[in-house]
């Protein structure tokens, strides 16, 4: 169990997105989760919730190291996260309120895991959630054939991906730009600048690690 709680610990500080983008999204919505909406209303929250969060942790955007607008980050975070807790509610796979203490325990506690969330870029609100989906996403990774070798985890990742894009397709309002599913969000002047919320400033420097 403690290599189990290891390997989702250091996912958090790595968390990647494996996401594709298809068809059009509803007004009003920032994306579509398979079966949830992500308004762009909620989007705003979070992303003004996360700026709160790093100056109460004394971090700044700055600190975060990243290459694309902050509002696309928190996108990619909130997709993920609900698109790995959808397919494993439809896959049985549950996760208790003791898992997720012992991710924060083995992270070194909570002021330690906050930290790897904000530098992940993961409000804090949601937190919890976002283990809930790691944890969740690699319990599915161990089931389909992952050993401790770096082989058969890429294959069983790569089945896991195709398999939550399939069954929990994601699709991104273009307003917050062009996102490619290899390289995720990228330049695409169609559509101006990247839209943030009137107490935000807008054209932060921010990118996901990648993934």
């Amino acid at each position: 169990m403690k290599s189990f709680q290891v390997r989702v610990a250091v996912a958090v500080a790595a968390a990647g997105v494996a996401l594709s983008a298809c068809g059009p999204v509803q007004a009003g919505a920032a994306a579509i989760v398979g079966k949830e909406r992500i308004s762009t209303s909620d989007l705003d929250t979070k992303i003004q919730e996360f700026r709160k969060d790093l100056a109460a942790n004394k971090m700044t955007e700055d600190q975060l190291g990243l290459r694309i607008p902050l509002s696309q980050l928190i996108l990619l975070r909130l997709a993920n996260g609900k698109q790995y807790v959808q397919l494993g509610q439809e896959k049985g796979v549950s996760v208790s309120q003791r898992d997720i203490d012992d991710i924060v325990a083995a992270q070194g506690g909570q002021s330690q895991i906050d930290k790897a969330l904000l530098q992940s870029g993961v409000p804090l609100s949601v937190g919890r959630e976002f283990i809930s989906s790691l944890i969740i996403q690699q319990k599915m990774i161990d089931s389909m054939g992952a050993g401790q070798d770096e082989q058969s985890q890429q294959i069983a990742v790569q089945k896991l991906t195709q398999e939550v894009d399939s069954k929990v397709p994601v699709r991104f309002n273009p307003r917050y730009g062009k996102f490619d599913p290899q390289q995720g969000f990228v330049p695409d002047e169609r559509f101006g600048r990247v839209p943030a919320p009137e107490q935000a400033a807008a054209g932060d420097p921010a990118a996901p690690p990648a993934g």
